[in-house]
């Protein structure tokens, strides 16, 4: 009995091992709970990539704007974003 037990862990263990290495390295970015009307020309010039959530995640439209270290929410109708969005179509994440 007490062998079978370890094979079941070592197997258990050996699935999570490989689930965990195909799990995507980049974090998942939930703007659901908010998103901010604010932006500066700062943040945008610093930006690396942006991606539009869509509304199937949730009930909010947002563009996830990756800077740096940190990822932002922002409203997907502020004027200033659209333009940068207009202009830096090849900054985005195709996911």
């Amino acid at each position: 009995m007490e062998l079978k037990l370890v094979a079941l862990l070592l197997i258990s263990f050996t699935v999570l091992l490989h689930t965990v290495e195909a799990m995507p390295t980049s974090r998942v970015v939930n703007c659901c709970t908010r998103v901010s009307n604010k932006i500066n020309l700062r943040m945008l010039k610093s930006a690396k990539s942006f991606e539009v959530q869509h509304q199937r995640a949730c009930t909010i439209k947002a563009v996830i704007l990756r800077i740096a270290h940190h990822t932002i929410c922002i409203d997907p109708n502020n004027a200033t974003l659209r333009k940068w969005m207009h202009k830096h179509q090849n900054k985005k994440n195709v996911s």
